[in-house]
């Protein structure tokens, strides 16, 4: 089965993503802040990340160069 990190301040998009994911067979895993995310991404064990823009911490463009 695929990991998904999804990277979502809002709590309502995040379910709603993880539902529609989970529906059609994908684990998943919801982090609210960049920084958080940042270091469950550098343990490993994803295959897809949904990074947000708009974080606290650390913004999503900070992360996806870092990633």
């Amino acid at each position: 089965m695929s990991k998904v990190l999804i990277v979502e301040d809002d709590t309502e998009i995040a379910l709603l993503e993880k539902d529609y994911l989970e529906i059609n067979g994908f684990e998943t895993e919801i982090m609210a802040d960049g920084h958080e995310a940042l270091a469950a991404l550098q343990k490993g064990g994803y295959d897809l990340v949904l990074l947000d823009l708009m974080l606290p911490g650390q913004n999503g463009y900070d992360i996806c160069r870092q990633i």
